[in-house]
């Protein structure tokens, strides 16, 4: 388990971007002139205790977005998901109560990988899968296998398992940061159907985004938009290494 300042790259610059995004907000008129645009940020001391509770490291680029920009805000589609505390321990929030699950204990499962870990997972269980639903894959032997809620809350908490959500995009639509495995620290994207397959999230270049590209693509978009070429500051580069 590694902890701030022990995870093999370089930090992104997020120098200036806090105030940047508090200017596009305010000119679109999205954020109240009294209300804060983030949530406050974390102290190094706090992302270590969220890092032991999930027992993995966060990306560097998010976790210096955590302690130089806030632990919740604006972002790419809607909003970013709040790390925050819930009754003493550290969680995702959305829309200020509803507490995301999040399960760091093995590798972020790739579309390929997705249906034999269900096949194992049930035969774990003494459950022989019965033929898989084109829709919902093996959804309905989850349910009998652990119980109707249990089975239904356990076959997508693995479907994400080594994930944040990280932002909620509306009308059923996710975007996801991976923590664990090949795919550590790129987004990827759920669409609204009922079982959909997770895919990551294309910058220009056709390069997967990581949450740096991601989050500074999305407000030079709108910098651009409304004219602003930077809002004063120097522009960050979506493509930036």
């Amino acid at each position: 388990m590694a902890f701030l300042g022990d995870r093999g790259s370089e930090p992104k610059d997020w120098s200036g971007v806090r105030d940047r995004v508090v200017a596009v907000q305010r000119i679109r008129g999205r954020t109240p002139p009294l209300r804060p645009v983030f949530e406050r940020v974390l102290t190094f001391d706090e992302i270590n205790e969220v890092e032991a509770e999930i027992e993995v490291s966060l990306p560097e680029e998010y976790a210096a977005f955590l302690t130089e920009v806030g632990s919740g805000g604006p972002g790419p589609e809607i909003e970013l998901t709040t790390l925050r505390k819930v009754d003493g321990r550290w969680a995702w929030v959305w829309e200020g109560d509803t507490v995301l699950a999040t399960d760091a204990s093995g590798s972020f499962l790739e579309n390929h990988e997705w249906l034999d870990h269900q096949v194992a997972t049930l035969r774990a269980a003494d459950h022989e899968p019965t033929v898989r639903d084109a829709v919902t894959d093996h959804l309905d032997d989850y349910c009998e296998a652990f119980g109707e809620d249990a089975g239904y809350r356990l076959f997508h908490e693995q479907r994400f398992r080594g994930a944040i959500h990280i932002s909620d995009n509306g009308c059923g639509m996710t975007s996801w940061l991976v923590l664990v495995g090949p795919h550590r620290g790129e987004i990827w994207f759920r669409d609204c159907a009922p079982n959909p397959p997770l895919e990551p999230l294309l910058d220009a270049s056709g390069k997967p985004h990581t949450f740096y590209t991601w989050y500074t693509d999305w407000l030079e978009r709108n910098e651009t938009n409304l004219g602003q070429g930077g809002a004063g500051s120097n522009p960050v580069s979506s493509t930036a290494e």
